[in-house]
């Protein structure tokens, strides 16, 4: 049973995981002004290179932080060996990265958290404008696999107890 629970919340771990690396590294490499070509990755929009110059130092390094804990939750999983404390230190810097995000727009994470209130938060086309009901439910996302990473440790946890290991 946590055999078709654990896989694809591996596969959703290394997604997390390149979803924090690449716009850290695209920051680094548009700050840094780096010789490489992103026009793979940004495509034809220029304001994903906008947004990408934009970020600060702390964002990008709370960034590749958020990256290798995901990873090293997803290798965790993989050799059933305790996950959750690696998926909640890659949630902490994912979380803090948003709120440093939040703090500098226009009334703060308060702002943010009140827009949420209503219910136009969560209608389709001001989700698609990636919103701050967009932002506030896929850290609801992150929650919930941590919460399914935390059953299958248990499970583990009792499987190496009945193992004597």
């Amino acid at each position: 049973m946590m055999f078709f629970l654990r896989w694809p919340i591996v596969l959703i771990l290394l997604v997390m995981s390149a979803l924090s690396f690449f716009p850290a590294a695209l920051g680094t490499i548009a700050t840094y002004n780096l010789p490489v070509d992103t026009s793979i990755l940004t495509g034809a929009s220029n304001n994903v290179e906008l947004w990408a110059s934009s970020t600060t130092l702390p964002e990008r390094i709370l960034w590749y932080a958020a990256a290798v804990f995901f990873f090293i939750a997803a290798v965790r999983l993989i050799r059933r060996t305790q996950a959750f404390w690696m998926w909640l230190l890659g949630f902490a810097c994912w979380g803090g990265r948003w709120a440093l995000g939040q703090h500098e727009q226009e009334g703060g994470i308060a702002a943010t958290l009140q827009g949420v209130a209503s219910l136009e938060a969560f209608q389709a086309d001001t989700l698609a404008q990636g919103s701050s009901g967009a932002q506030v439910g896929f850290l609801a996302f992150l929650l919930i696999i941590g919460l399914l990473i935390f059953v299958v440790d248990g499970a583990d946890r009792d499987y190496w107890e009945r193992q004597g290991g």
